[in-house]
């Protein structure tokens, strides 16, 4: 049987090593999705219009971004941080039948320093959107659309430290199930 000062020498070893374990584990404890708030609203950056005559084809391109705004809401400075984000969008075809075609388009930034419950917001880089419709009464003969439109579907958002993942976020959440191509 130990004497008490080795029960109490044991015992302090315990304590030390739980402490030194608790110190390393915070150290390179990495954020999670709830250390992060993150927002995206989409806006339009411009828009041309192409008017026709009868028997033609209006056209419209705009141009559309996201503004993402990402807070730490962690106690700690987070750095080197890469955020990478795919914008999905589909896109119909004027005179054509077929659904409308799913696309993305990807991007990334990176933030060096993102400060304990500091708030920065990025642009993602714009997507062209387009419109189209026939001017009058025409139609295809085919039963193609007279009128075509492309559209925003949302946004995913990968945040990676140090090359992994620590933060997800999907606008509407259903495309955080959507493969990055």
């Amino acid at each position: 049987m130990p004497s008490l000062a080795e029960a109490k020498m044991q015992i302090m070893r315990t304590l030390y090593l739980s402490i030194i374990s608790l110190f390393v584990l915070s150290t390179y404890a990495v954020a999670g999705d709830s250390d992060f708030e993150i927002h995206c609203v989409p806006k339009q950056v411009d828009q041309t219009t192409h008017k026709a005559s009868d028997g033609g084809a209006n056209h419209t391109q705009e141009h559309w971004a996201y503004d993402i705004s990402i807070e730490n809401k962690t106690f700690k400075d987070l750095t080197g941080l890469d955020v990478r984000y795919v914008i999905f969008l589909t896109r119909e075809k004027l005179g054509q039948k077929a659904a409308p075609a799913p696309e993305q388009q990807k991007g990334s930034f990176s933030i060096d320093l993102l400060k304990s419950h500091d708030k920065r917001t990025f642009p993602t880089d714009s997507v062209e959107l387009k419109k189209s419709n026939l001017v009058g009464n025409w139609i295809y003969t085919s039963g193609g659309r007279p009128n075509a439109q492309d559209a925003l579907v949302g946004l995913g958002i990968h945040i990676y430290q140090n090359g992994q993942l620590i933060a997800e976020f999907a606008n509407p959440p259903n495309l955080a199930h959507e493969k990055w191509e």
